[in-house]
């Protein structure tokens, strides 16, 4: 019987040190979530500022900017 206490005891530390992992990595998910939604807004501001010098460009002055 002391062996199953034992096996129980070593079981529910691994179940303690998953739920640290598990927290953890949403905590990481979380703050990468965060920069991913920062990059976003920041590359969406920079395409709509290339856009404004596009169109605001003279075509004689011969230059030629590509857009994907």
């Amino acid at each position: 019987m002391e062996e199953l206490g034992e096996r129980i005891n070593v079981l529910e530390g691994y179940i303690a040190e998953q739920d640290k992992t598990i927290q953890d990595l949403s905590d990481v998910l979380a703050e990468q979530w965060q920069v991913i939604e920062k990059l976003t807004k920041r590359l969406e501001r920079s395409e709509r500022m290339v856009e404004e010098i596009v169109s605001g460009q003279d075509d004689s002055a011969g230059i030629t900017v590509f857009m994907p």
